[in-house]
């Protein structure tokens, strides 16, 4: 990121090339330098004749040092070229002679605003004094990326003092922010508009933010922030997607340089108040932290990342919902000593083949296996003991091509009823009466009446 402040002395400008569209039009290509950081412009004449009036009317630049205008034979090559030179001299000499005043007219030519710490900062003050009000009002209403919180947190080591214009105050933006409930960040590993700029080569912190509620995360660096303190006070839900997580602790530590964690760690790296926990899309592969670094987490959803077992979830006793999908898992074992009293079970596009662990998960009310390996009907048989499950998906298992597949899957777990959704489809009139036939012949099969069943 540019900082003209710090690095005034280290600006250069050069016009490296001249370029006329299949209009006519000539575009002259500047190259602005501060520092490490550089990025393009394109400007026609026109727009050098406009800044320069300003310049000459505003700020004393000598009205003679623009090169003149010409109207005809103003397309040739060499005079485009001579024109190209004439204007660089022009930026270098203008830029020498206000180096410290720096108008804001030169700074907006340059496009400054887009790339400059101060400046950035400057137009969320006057956003967010404006229209603050409105975007904490409606949660939704403010989406922040990485280049808008590197400019905050760079900001926060600037010793200059705020802006003598009320609208322009740092302030504004520190009161937002405290505000400020639902903190959703937008990185990628692409440039910032025309400039060297990468968005997650981009480091920042949190600390101005002490009032989240819901924290997201999309494409971001997780290793780039360096400041989490005040969001595990307050956040109630986190989400982190497609950021290559490999673990919990990527994002939950990610101001820990070791990322270590135990059970009997300092409590400040607790994320106690987050009840649900979202890393989907990610690259995870154990989410055995959970158990402490959320210790009252209700919800978790991990799809699609590359876990290969279910690990051991029973400290998290609050725990009531656990999606797992499109992950590698393919034998699950003991899951009523892992999952204590989960009652949503979303395990679909997995590679899932034997049920039998399912058989003592009692407090189960919801379960999708929908796209896994079943395919031996019997082995619903080691679901017919979950009185709870009101809900279960198996589309997309091989079991699920068996002939009378439906009633088959009915008769087993003993659903006689129509409040029981199978395959996000309630039984018919028909199917509940073939099920009470085919359980009458069965009983009557067996020799038992009615006072034996």
């Amino acid at each position: 990121m540019s900082c003209y402040v710090q690095y005034c002395h280290e600006c250069n400008i050069a016009i490296c090339k001249a370029e006329t569209d299949t209009d006519g039009v000539t575009y002259y290509h500047i190259k602005v330098n501060v520092g490490d950081v550089t990025w393009s412009v394109q400007k026609r004449y026109n727009e050098f004749l406009e800044l320069h009036k300003k310049l000459v009317n505003e700020h004393t630049v000598t009205k003679d040092i623009l090169p003149g205008k010409k109207i005809i034979g103003n397309k040739d090559p060499n005079f485009i070229e001579r024109r190209r030179v004439g204007l660089e001299i022009y930026l270098q000499t203008v830029l020498s002679f206000l180096q410290k005043s720096m108008p804001e007219e030169l700074l907006e030519f340059l496009e400054f605003h887009k790339y400059d710490v101060i400046l950035i900062v400057k137009k969320l003050a006057v956003e967010f004094f404006k229209n603050g009000d409105d975007y904490l009002l409606n949660d939704n209403g403010f989406n922040f990326n990485v280049l808008l919180l590197y400019a905050i947190s760079e900001r926060l080591k600037l010793p200059c003092p705020d802006s003598e214009n009320n609208e322009y105050n740092f302030s504004h933006v520190l009161d937002f922010c405290s505000k400020f409930k639902y903190l959703a960040i937008k990185g990628g590993n692409h440039y910032v508009g025309t400039s060297n700029i990468i968005y997650n080569k981009l480091s920042f912190e949190l600390s101005s933010f002490k009032n989240v509620k819901k924290f997201e995360c999309y494409n971001i660096a997780y290793n780039m922030i360096y400041n989490l303190m005040t969001l595990r006070d307050t956040v109630r839900i986190i989400t982190v997607y497609n950021s290559k997580l490999k673990t919990p602790e990527d994002i939950l530590l990610s101001d820990n340089v070791h990322k270590e964690w135990s059970s009997d760690m300092d409590s400040t790296m607790i994320w106690n108040k987050v009840k649900v926990v979202d890393f989907s899309w990610n690259e995870i592969l154990t989410l055995k932290s959970l158990t402490v670094l959320t210790p009252n987490v209700k919800t978790i959803n991990l799809n699609g990342n590359l876990l290969n077992t279910i690990e051991d979830l029973s400290p998290l006793s609050y725990l009531s919902h656990l999606s797992l999908s499109s992950n590698n898992i393919t034998e699950v074992l003991d899951l009523h000593t892992k999952l204590g009293n989960v009652i949503c079970l979303n395990l679909s596009s997995n590679k899932i083949s034997n049920l039998e662990a399912f058989s003592k998960l009692f407090s189960l009310e919801m379960l999708d296996l929908g796209s896994n390996l079943v395919e031996d009907i019997d082995q619903l048989k080691h679901l017919s003991g979950l009185q709870n499950m009101n809900y279960l998906v198996l589309s997309g298992n091989p079991v699920s091509t068996v002939v009378d597949y439906r009633i088959k899957v009915l008769g087993i777990l003993k659903k006689r009823t129509s409040d029981f959704c199978l395959d996000n489809e309630r039984p018919t009139q028909k199917e509940l009466d073939t099920v009470a036939i085919m359980h009458a012949i069965k009983v009557a099969k067996e020799g038992k009446t009615l006072f034996d069943r």
